[in-house]
C-alpha cells in the first residue's frame, strides 16, 4: 500500500466516509476530552468576573504573612497576592495542590460569613517581568 492509501485509512470515519476538516459540526463549537487530565490548574476569580487560571507546575513559591493576612504566590510568568483573613488553611491547602478555584469575596459581604470562615476579599495579579 502506498502512503496516499495509509492517511485515506486514517482520515476515514466510523461509517467509512471521509473526514473533512472544512467541515465541523456548527452545533457544538467547543470540542471536549471524553475524561479529564491529570494537569492541575487553579483558577482565580475577581469581584468583577476577571478570571485567570495558571497552572500548578509553575507554582515557584508560596509566602503567607499573618500579620498582614496575605498570600503571596509566585509562578514563572505571575505574582498572585490574596488578601483577605484566616488564610492559614488555605496556604496550607495550596501547599498540597488541592484548590480548583479561589473565588474573591466583596468586602460588604464578609459579615455573612462565620468568622472562622476563609475569606479572600482581593486578588492581585501583577506579571513577573513587569
Amino acid at each position: 500500500m502506498n502512503l496516499t492509501g495509509n492517511f485515506d485509512k486514517l482520515n476515514k470515519g466510523k461509517d467509512g466516509q471521509k473526514n473533512d476538516p472544512s467541515k465541523q459540526n456548527d452545533d457544538q463549537e467547543i470540542e471536549n476530552y471524553s475524561t479529564a487530565g491529570q494537569v492541575r490548574n487553579l483558577c482565580f476569580v475577581q469581584t468583577d468576573g476577571k478570571r485567570l487560571f495558571l497552572n500548578y507546575a509553575y507554582l515557584v513559591s508560596g509566602e503567607y504573612s499573618p500579620e498582614a493576612n496575605t498570600i503571596k504566590l509566585v509562578y514563572t510568568t505571575h505574582e498572585i497576592t490574596l488578601k483577605g483573613r484566616n488564610l492559614e488553611g488555605l496556604f496550607e491547602s495550596l501547599m498540597g495542590h488541592a484548590p480548583r478555584q479561589i473565588v474573591a469575596v466583596e468586602k460588604r459581604y464578609e459579615g455573612v460569613k462565620e468568622e472562622t470562615a476563609i475569606i479572600v476579599n482581593e486578588i492581585i495579579i501583577g506579571n513577573v517581568n513587569s
